[in-house]
Order: structure tokens, then sequence, then C-alpha cells
């Protein structure tokens, strides 16, 4: 133990070998690593989850729990003490997968320079999080409903004592590839950060956008998520735009005009099915919008997406989406080769945003 947290590796008794690589990698922590206590039990996270929050060192402020199939960003000890110093009473969650209601968030306070976002998610990503040791102790004792995983049961928990986790911008934790446990990369595809590693932002500020895009990882159809007083609420992306005088034919129009400039020879059609890239523009568009609600102007967001955080925020955002239709030998290429389409859709939507005003945020889905 160093300072005041606790931290655990979590892990399975056949993949003790890379929890062992993963608190070894981080001696200024002293990992303990802590197995399932029923290895050969029905397939749950919780059973460790349990007993990692049980043992959590009372002499200890705050409880670090990553899973041993996680990569940890360079400096992680002193990024995750400065972070805890910063938000020393809240649920500090280390990583967002690509592709999560949460990402286009971490992706907007890439812009601004925001530590972090509120939890969109309906759960808690408890791949790499820290908690409060007393939220610890109290979560090893929490009834769990039948079935119900971890990171659920800590967001029920989070809900009934009025918490609303943080989510890192940058994350600080990179899933790596493998075999999940409970199958998850099977039924999700590749799970990777939403922005990982690079300059940290301001672990004191926290950035709540006035809405946040995100394309459905299984509908395949783009929502504005705004927060509704209770949490967040998915309003379909036209009927969000409608405010603005968007109609649908407009959306189209401008869709077609950007696939004419951006893809005469079809190359992204060919990878991507025309359904599937014209939802990849409306996520992009609306990200632009909101991009501009935060930012300001339209200038200034796009000089802040040449940044190192900006630009690397970017590249996941069409794989982090689009990961289940897309082959996975195509998704290494897949940020590169819609480049340009995303970015004159973000660019539009800022000028689209400039125009309309404050009549998106007048409606009555705010």
């Amino acid at each position: 133990m160093h300072g005041l947290i606790s931290a655990a590796v979590t892990t399975h008794p056949r993949r003790r070998p890379e929890a062992d690589a993963l608190a070894a990698s981080q001696p200024g922590l002293d990992f303990e690593v802590v197995e399932d206590p029923e290895p050969d039990g029905p397939r749950s996270a919780l059973r460790t989850a349990r007993l990692a929050w049980r043992r959590a060192d009372p002499g200890c402020t705050h409880r670090l729990l990553v899973q041993d199939d996680m990569r940890l960003a360079p400096g992680f000890a002193r990024l995750v003490r400065a972070a805890v110093a910063a938000q020393p009473d809240r649920i500090l969650c280390l990583f967002t997968e690509w592709g999560s209601r949460t990402s286009p968030a971490v992706r907007l306070a890439a812009l601004t320079g925001a530590g972090w976002v509120p939890l969109l998610d309906p759960y808690v990503p408890t791949t790499a999080v820290v908690l409060p040791t007393a939220v610890a102790h109290a979560l090893a004792e929490f009834p769990a409903e039948p079935g119900e995983p971890d990171d659920v049961l800590l967001l029920r928990f989070a809900r009934k004592h009025g918490m609303t986790p943080l989510v890192s911008s940058p994350n600080l934790a990179e899933h790596e590839q493998g075999d999940s446990l409970i199958g998850n990369d099977v039924l999700q595809g590749p799970r990777r950060a939403a922005l990982f590693g690079g300059p940290p932002g301001d672990w004191a500020a926290v950035l709540v956008p006035p809405m946040v895009p995100h394309l459905l990882l299984f509908d395949g159809v783009v929502v504005c998520q705004v927060p509704d007083g209770e949490g967040w609420r998915a309003v379909p992306a036209d009927e969000f735009l409608a405010l603005s005088g968007l109609s649908v034919p407009d959306l189209l129009d401008g869709y077609a005009a950007t696939v004419a400039e951006c893809d005469p020879a079809g190359r992204m059609r060919r990878v991507v099915a025309d359904s599937l890239l014209l939802q990849l523009w409306l996520a992009a568009f609306c990200y632009g919008v909101a991009a501009y609600q935060v930012v300001g102007d339209a200038a200034t967001v796009d000089r802040a997406l040449r940044t190192v955080r900006g630009a690397a925020a970017l590249r996941t955002l069409a794989p982090g989406a689009l990961r289940r239709f897309v082959p996975g030998h195509r998704l290494a290429a897949l940020s590169t080769l819609v480049a340009p389409l995303v970015r004159q859709a973000i660019s539009d939507g800022c000028v689209h945003a400039g125009k309309a005003g404050d009549h998106f945020w007048k409606g009555s889905f705010q």
C-alpha cells in the first residue's frame, strides 16, 4: 500500500499470469491479485468484484480495481492519484469503450480540456474504476438481483445513493484484445478505449454537454442524448435536429452532397453499407452541433480537432460506432478511410449550429 489508494487486479485462475504481469507493471501501487473464489462456478465477474470490494484496505481512502485484460497509461499511478485528489468523493471510471453511450462525451471533453464527463451508460465500466473505500465496503454487502453483473449492480448502487459516476478524458486504461470470459468479444466486437492516454485533462473540470450524439451499438441508428433532470434521455437524431428546421429530406440531401464530394469512387461504401454510412455521417453532424455548443465557434472546434487529443479522439469514432457492422480486419484502416466524410459532417454540423442559434436548446427535450 502506498498513499491513500489500495489497488487490486481481478482475475480468473486461468488468467493469473496476465494478472501478475499487470500488477508487476505498477510497482508504485502495490497491486494485489484477487482471484475468482469459485472458478468452476457459472461465469460471473460479480463474485470476484465482491471479494475485491470487501478487501479494500480501511486505512486507505480509495480502492482501485483493474481487470486482468487492461493496459494502463504511462504514468498511471501519478495520474490516478491526481484524479482522486481532484474528485475525492466520486466513482471514477478510467475506461469507457469506443462505442459506448459515454464515448462521444469523452470526445467532446477532449476538445475542451475537461478531465471528466458524467456516465451516460446503463452500467458502470468496472474494467478500471476507483471507488471511495466506504463505497467499496458497502458494495461488498449490497444485494444483487438475480443474474445481475457487477457493472449494473454498481450503477444501481450509485443511483440509490445519488451518485453520478465520472468517466475520464482521456481514458487511463486500454482494453487488450482477447477472449472474454463472458463472451463480450463476440457479442459486442472489439472494445477499445474511446481515447487512451495522451495529455491529461483538467481533473478538476467536469464537462456536462447539452447533447451527446450516439450511434446505437445494436440498432445502427443515431440518437441524441439530452439531460432530462434525472439522467439522460435518447431522442432520435432527426427529431432533435427538427427543432432547428432540418427535415429528413434535408438530412438525406446533406449526406448525398457529402458522399458525392468525399467518396466519388465509392471506396467507403464498399466497406460500409450506404445505410450505415448515412448514420455515421449523421452521428458526426450531430457531434459538430454538440462541439459548437461546448467550444463556442466553428473555427475553435476545427483547431481543437487538430490537437493531439482532439485528433486521437476523432480516430476512434468510426471504428467504435461500426465495429459490429464492419469486418474486424477492416477496422484498423476504417478511420482513415472515412475521415474526409466525418470531418466534413462535423464542419457542417458546426455551421448549422451557428446558424440555428439557441433553437436546439429551447426545445421540449431539455
